[in-house]
């Protein structure tokens, strides 16, 4: 150290001044993912698969070539990850909703099949549509996609048997009910591609509460 009073202070090394800077690479590394991810989702959206490249994902990302493909080697590798992504935002949402659903089991299987039915209006469905139809004649897609739905279905029904809840799970034949209900779901919510309207007033919801309510309060 100097002993003269009015010396100037020692610079910090360079090596702890960017080691303040700079954050953790594996936050930088995910917030790429993030972007990226985000990125995909909104082109397949707004543009469909046959427009939706890596090209236009990285432009729309803000991100390097060598970063995207770092991270997702393969466009259907990106693309299956892309509509997943938005799934877990979901599901993060339902698990919040879970504490503030009604506890008495008509109101609580009218408000989630009007939560269940809201999620396919959401991009994560629109997202998950356009690589299941192009997936038809891609088979190097369908390679990915399988295993992929496979574990994502299985993740879906852990969550809505989490949003009926133990009771409501518990009856023999709650299986066939989540099963009609997630299908007739998704049959309908195709016709929302040709044919936009509001999704509240779509005749079907109350036929599903009926018909979960009929047969999951059955004795």
């Amino acid at each position: 150290m100097s002993s003269t009073p009015d010396a100037p202070p020692m610079e910090e090394p360079p090596t702890r001044r960017r080691g303040v800077e700079r954050r953790p690479q594996a936050e930088r590394s995910q917030e790429t993912r993030t972007r990226i991810l985000d990125a995909a989702v909104a082109l397949l959206v707004e543009e469909g698969y046959s427009r939706t490249n890596t090209l236009a994902i990285q432009a729309k990302a803000g991100v390097s070539r060598g970063r995207l493909l770092h991270q997702f080697p393969s466009k259907e590798e990106l693309l299956v990850a892309a509509a997943h992504h938005v799934w877990e935002r979901r599901r993060g949402e339902n698990q919040r909703a879970e504490t503030s659903l009604p506890t008495e089991p008509g109101a609580r299987i009218d408000a989630v099949v009007e939560l269940l039915w809201s999620t396919f209006n959401e991009n994560q469905f629109w997202a998950a549509t356009e690589l299941w139809v192009a997936s038809r004649t891609e088979p190097a897609l369908a390679d990915v996609i399988r295993p992929a739905e496979r574990r994502l279905g299985r993740a879906i029904w852990a969550s809505m048997d989490n949003l009926f809840g133990a009771e409501l799970a518990a009856h023999p034949r709650y299986p066939l009910v989540r099963h009609t209900l997630f299908t007739s779901m998704r049959g309908v919510a195709l016709t929302y591609a040709f044919d936009q309207r509001d999704p509240s007033t779509e005749p079907s919801l109350a036929n599903w509460k009926q018909l979960a309510k009929a047969i999951l309060l059955a004795s």
